[in-house]
């Protein structure tokens, strides 16, 4: 359950914790709703790990992946790219999850509701321009593109040579590109995005992700292919008195 059980079995290395939060905003991205809570210092401890795995010069490619929904990848990639943008970063959030888009949940407020109404298939199919899916967040340098039409084939479009082309032209217009994937232990769509990126991440979620789920990062860590790997723990006990609660 802990970060430390989780070390006992992998070499992979632990990036941070992320406390459990009980009082969850509307919207998800928490960096500007209160930049001084302590949950942010842990996002911030994250990006500096980052920092530690790879320093060189040049624009980054963050991908995320889990086990299995609900282990709350989405709400980790958000927040780490809230941070960076923060930072003065020129940042863009990918939702490459077409199965199950959440991204334009994330970012959504009663006050503007974001729609996906096309976005990264579209793109991927040729049916629009990157540049004219971006979404502006209410964070200063901080972009999006939500993950577009449900399509019938989400992994050939991920595997195609527009992805790829797709990325170089966003690593030539923004600092960091967060990916945010589905799950790699349903689908094998995630898989690309991890050999893309820089920092590839695999997130756990305490109490709810179980111990056979470290196999597969074990297995992404094994992958030649995959470099620069680490591990994240959503939803820690620890400090949960006081320190895991927003609001």
């Amino acid at each position: 359950d802990s970060a430390d059980d989780i070390k006992k079995y992998t070499d992979t290395p632990y990036l941070g914790s992320i406390p459990f939060l009980n009082n969850l905003p509307e919207s998800k991205l928490l960096v500007d709703v209160d930049p001084k809570a302590l949950v942010l210092e842990e996002f911030r401890r994250i990006r500096a790990n980052l920092n530690f795995m790879d320093n060189t010069e040049g624009s980054k490619v963050v991908a995320n992946t889990s086990t299995t929904s609900g282990e709350g990848k989405t709400f980790v990639i958000v927040n780490l790219a809230g941070i960076v943008a923060y930072s003065g970063k020129k940042v863009i959030v990918l939702d490459c999850d077409m199965r199950k888009p959440k991204i334009h949940k994330a970012f959504s407020t009663a006050e503007k509701p974001v729609h996906n109404y096309y976005g990264v298939s579209d793109i991927l199919i040729g049916e629009k321009k990157w540049q004219d899916c971006i979404h502006e967040c209410r964070l200063p340098n901080l972009f999006f593109i939500t993950a577009g039409s449900i399509p019938p084939n989400p992994s050939e479009l991920i595997l195609s040579k527009n992805m790829y082309t797709f990325i170089t032209e966003l690593k030539q217009n923004y600092d960091f590109i967060f990916i945010d994937n589905p799950p790699i232990g349903l689908v094998s769509d995630a898989a690309v995005c991890l050999q893309l990126a820089d920092y590839p991440l695999y997130i756990f979620k305490e109490n709810y992700s179980i111990k056979p789920f470290i196999a597969n990062l074990n297995d992404l860590y094994d992958n030649p292919r995959i470099k620069n790997l680490g591990f994240i723990l959503n939803g820690s006990s620890l400090g949960s008195d006081g320190y895991g609660r927003y609001g």
